[in-house]
């Protein structure tokens, strides 16, 4: 089964596929891609180590129009190593596609953060704090985002983060689709992630 879903995803995907001699998609990999690639919105709950990471990068990846200069996919994360672990994947999977990546966390230089855009990133991942403000400030487009990844969404969820989370889903296209994955999954925090999403 998973050889088959990889099989049916675009080249460059199977190509790192092989180079990391991964034989087979783990659990929550085998479920929930085939519903991102379908464009359901998802809620995830698996242990970490289980390979949630790639459960929602290589479909979103998969989905990513190279020649269009816009940002397609925003993928949030709560701590700044989460976001440049998940950037790091980013690169790692899009090597030979053509899709240009960025990252974008507080505390960073906003100078240098705003160089990345005019590189026309299609895919972003980011602290909801900074994404926030540089959406205020206009400098990035949210008009074309079709996917929003809550990655560790137990953590973006709170009542810390909630408000600006939201913010940023409701700052993209009306049929978006949006997937959270989490290790754990409080009540509330899956009640939060029902609002965001259409038929979960």
């Amino acid at each position: 089964m998973s050889e088959t879903i990889i099989q049916e995803m675009q080249p460059f995907i199977q190509k790192v596929w092989e180079k990391e001699q991964f034989t087979k998609l783990t659990q929550v990999q085998s479920t929930a891609i085939p519903y991102i690639l379908n464009g359901k919105d998802v809620i995830a709950e698996s242990p970490t180590g289980t390979g949630k990471t790639l459960a929602y990068l290589l479909p979103v990846l998969n989905k990513i129009n190279p020649e269009n200069k816009n940002i397609q996919a925003v993928i949030l994360a709560s701590s700044q190593e989460l976001v440049m672990q998940i950037f790091q994947e980013v690169q790692k999977w899009s090597e030979g596609s053509g899709i240009r990546s960025a990252s974008f966390i507080g505390g960073a230089n906003v100078k240098r953060q705003l160089e990345k855009l005019k590189k026309n990133p299609q895919i972003i991942a980011g602290t909801p704090g900074r994404l926030l403000e540089l959406i205020k400030q206009k400098k990035i487009k949210m008009h074309e985002v079709k996917t929003v990844v809550l990655d560790e969404g137990d953590q973006l969820l709170t009542h810390e983060h909630l408000s600006t989370v939201q913010s940023i889903v409701r700052s993209t296209l009306a049929d978006r689709q949006v997937a959270l994955f989490s290790a754990t999954l409080p009540p509330y925090v899956e009640k939060e992630a029902k609002e965001l999403m259409v038929d979960a």
